[in-house]
This record gives structure tokens, sequence and C-alpha cells, in this order.
């Protein structure tokens, strides 16, 4: 699929997955003013091309699993390969090639601090190519990628696709059961609940009885993702920040109205802030950090290091190749 192939109807259609990732298409048609079947035609063209696709993961923070940013230098011309294999690898969820001090910025994680030790010490320190790194542990995650949206639909649409607010559902010790659900829905958030529910090894009430269960906990994240490219943002900068502790939580606030905000990770290491910012241009690295800088002076808000990404080999478990397109998912859940 072609940049200029994506019309505006197939950009409405990821944003009304984004709102609702698992909205039936009598409802997208419905809000779209299109028939049913037009949308599933559509999205299956858009995900069969990796243009876009739905898929899940745990959130943040609901089992023990501890993530750390880490920044990796390599050898000359292997940068590469490294980013290669870590992209594949299981306990990483992203991978960037970056200017600037670091040659790779990637997204880990493990069960414990110890095995964080190994991983990145053992796995990341010894893979050829790789001659050194520095981790920050993350603490919060406060602004993922799940929450940003194209604005391609109007106000009222998106109230119509909003899904109906509930209370909030008790989160539940999680068992083997769910890890199965989640790792299918890591290849295809919108697996129909049959499908779902052969591949969990259980009864299809089950299956939907489970997935309301986490996703009503807010145990599991569904997320609509399109190519970089085609979102009119292509341009991604990450941000090494710092602001004192007392003022982290305005901080964060203040930084959830950003418009340009993908991911914002709050850490234990020299910056307590790094911020991935999609931009239209690299003209706007500068201006994003000034506006920034001056909008949280009163914070004591400050960009100590920044970079721009120069190819993502790896966003949120899935590959991706140079145009920004998935072509596999790397589960993000260990199964006994």
């Amino acid at each position: 699929m072609q940049d200029q192939e994506l019309s505006e109807l197939d950009l409405a259609i990821v944003n009304a997955l984004q709102i609702q990732p698992r909205a039936p298409w009598s409802l997208v048609g419905r809000v779209l003013g299109v028939d049913a079947v037009t949308v599933a035609r559509r999205w299956k063209r858009l995900s069969d091309s990796g243009a876009a696709w739905v898929s899940g993961h745990m959130a943040p923070g609901t089992d023990d699993r501890v993530m750390a940013q880490v920044e990796i230098v390599t050898a000359a011309a292997q940068t590469g390969r490294v980013a290669e294999i870590l992209a594949r690898d299981i306990s990483t969820l992203s991978v960037k090639q970056t200017s600037g001090a670091r040659d790779i910025l990637a997204i880990v994680w493990a069960y414990s601090l110890d095995e964080l030790a190994d991983y990145i010490g053992e796995r990341i320190a010894r893979c050829p190519g790789v001659r050194a790194t520095r981790s920050h542990v993350v603490t919060d995650a406060p602004y993922e990628g799940s929450r940003w949206r194209l604005r391609s639909l109007s106000a009222e649409q998106r109230a119509q696709l909003r899904p109906p607010e509930r209370p909030p559902v008790p989160a539940e010790p999680l068992r083997p059961l769910d890890r199965r659900i989640v790792v299918a829905l890591g290849e295809d958030g919108r697996m129909p609940l049959s499908e779902l529910a052969e591949r969990a090894g259980t009864s299809v009430a089950t299956a939907r009885r489970r997935l309301s269960q986490l996703l009503g906990s807010g145990g599991l994240v569904l997320r609509c993702s399109l190519a970089r490219p085609l979102t009119g943002w292509p341009v991604t900068a990450v941000y090494f920040a710092s602001v004192p502790a007392e003022h982290l939580q305005a901080a964060e606030a203040a930084l959830r109205t950003l418009p340009e905000l993908r991911l914002c990770t709050v850490t234990a290491g020299p910056h307590n802030l790094i911020l991935d910012a999609w931009l239209r241009g690299v003209h706007d690295v500068h201006r994003l950090e000034a506006h920034l800088e001056h909008e949280m002076a009163h914070l004591g808000f400050r960009v100590g290091d920044r970079a721009v990404v120069l190819r993502t080999d790896k966003n949120v478990g899935r590959i991706l190749d140079r145009r920004g397109h998935s072509v596999a998912a790397v589960p993000l859940e260990r199964l006994a």
C-alpha cells in the first residue's frame, strides 16, 4: 500500500478503532455513514498490508514486571544488526535507532530488578556489536501510545463510538489463561471470540468473561496503530528531561495536553522524564523543546538531551519494516 492510497475513509476507520478497538463493523459503518461490508473490506486491506493493526498488551503495573529504557552504543556498521536481534527478543517492547549519544534506545521488561540486570548485562551487553549500555528504570508510564488519536472524526462521531462508562472492575490476579488471551490479542486485537477461545484453550463464554474482566479492570490495553509515515507525523523525537520530584505530577498533567506526545515514562536515572513526540518534520525538534521549557518553566522543567529516531525496528511487540509497516508480532508474555 502506497502512502497516497490512504483515503479519508481509511483514516476515519483507524480513528474509530483507536477509540473502540473491537467495535463491531456495523457500529463503525453507521458512524461513518458507509455499510459494514465496505468498512470490513477496507480494514482487511489496511491490516493485510501492515499499514494498520490492532494489538493488545498488559498495562504497565498490572503484574510484577519492571521496565527500563536502555541506551545502547554499538560498533560502527553494527547498529542495524543489533537492532534486528533485539527486535525479535520477547523481552523488548520497542527498539529505535536514534541520533545522538546512543545508537539504539530500547524499552525492555523483566519480572524483577534482578532479572532486568541479567537481561541488560548478559543478553544486551554481550550481543555482538554492543559497546556500552545505560539503563533508566521506569517507575511510571503516565501516557502511552494507545491514547494517541488521529483526530479524523468529528466530536459527534467520537461520542457515538465511545463505550458507555461503567464502574471499574476490581483487578484480579492474572491467570495463565489471561496471559494466553493477551498473547493471542497481541497478534490480532480484533480476533473473533471463537478463535480467541480456541487459541487460549477455553470456551467462548470463559474467553468473553476473562476478556471483559481484563478490559474492565484496565489490565489489558487494546490499541489501533497506523504506520507512522501515514499519520502525517513522520518524525519522532525523544527528549530526556528533568523536573524536580515535587513537580513530577504537575509536569505529567501538563504533558498530557500536548498533541505531539506519544509516550511519557518517569524514570530513575540521569533524567526523570523520557518523552517520545511525533512531529511534522525535523525542523520542529527544537521548536517543541523551546515550547515545553517555556510553558513549564515554573515547574523547573529542563531538557538535558534530545535525539531524532532514525528508524523504528519494533514498537510494542510489532516488528516494523523501513516504511513503518507491521511485518510480524512478537509475544510480550512468557507462557509456561
